[in-house]
């Protein structure tokens, strides 16, 4: 492979599994909580990789400059899946600037693409550095943007992205074993992962938190008026019976006549 990933094929056939096993963890756990978006995003990330992984390692019959470019395109598709995956869970919405964000940096990977026949270090570089804005944005958005409530999983995901894109800008100017290199973009892409689905429990373990909570509001003594039936909650106010367990539950409350009442307030009837 003579453009930038010289690495043995088995590595990257190694890479495109392991990744597709991610893949397919991130979409099972999309299935399992449906109200996440997230973990359905990631799954298209890992998936994205593997197949990049895959076209990089030179196993199809296709000139070298395409495998490259075709590898590079899955690749850039699985980081803005990454990313997106990121946005979306810690509830931000999709906005305009979302997508002027994405064109310029399509323009620049674009740009840094038709730069390698006339300068492929530039090239290379400015590919990096690309990426590295990728992981980084991801990263600041999980760890600024995150429920701090979801602590462990929001951190290690976080900084593991962060840590993602620094050490991609870093090598650009240290040259390491191209084995070495490999396999730690893979290790932190794992340990993103592996913060991923800590932020997916984190998230389910404080709705159950919040559920349990709201389900004791009704539990204990509750204090009422023997005479007009008020309760007295938290703040020492007095309410009427049925606000009182409509703020404290789902129940709603129609009103009609028992047959004991009806005698007793409607004789004549």
């Amino acid at each position: 492979m003579p453009l930038v990933f010289d690495v043995l094929q088995e590595n990257y056939f190694g890479y495109a599994a392991i990744f597709a096993c991610l893949g397919v963890g991130f979409l099972s756990l999309r299935m399992v909580d449906k109200n996440e978006v997230g973990p359905g995003y990631w799954a298209a990330s890992f998936f994205c990789n593997g197949v990049g992984f895959i076209f990089w390692s030179g196993s199809i019959p296709i000139k070298p400059g395409f495998y490259y470019l075709i590898g590079e395109v899955f690749h850039c598709a699985g980081f803005i899946f990454l990313v997106t995956g990121a946005y979306r869970f810690t509830g931000n919405l999709f906005r305009k600037w979302n997508s002027a964000v994405l064109v310029l940096w399509l323009a620049a990977w674009l740009f840094s693409i038709l730069l390698f026949r006339t300068n492929p270090t530039l090239a290379g570089f400015l590919l990096k550095v690309l990426r590295s804005v990728i992981f980084i944005a991801a990263g600041t958005v999980i760890l600024l943007k995150g429920n701090k409530e979801e602590t462990i999983g929001r951190f290690v995901a976080g900084l593991s992205l962060t840590a993602w894109g620094l050490f991609i800008v870093i090598m650009a100017f240290i040259k390491i074993n191209e084995h070495i290199y490999v396999g730690f973009l893979a290790g932190f892409q794992i340990l993103a992962a592996f913060g991923m689905v800590a932020m997916v429990i984190d998230k389910i373990q404080v709705r159950a938190e919040k559920t349990e909570e709201h389900l004791k509001q009704l539990e204990g003594i509750l204090p009422i008026c023997a005479y007009c039936k008020k309760i007295r909650d938290e703040k020492n106010e007095w309410q009427v019976l049925e606000a009182y367990i409509e703020d404290r539950s789902k129940a709603e409350f129609s009103h009609g006549i028992c047959p004991d009442c009806f005698k007793k307030y409607r004789p004549d009837r």
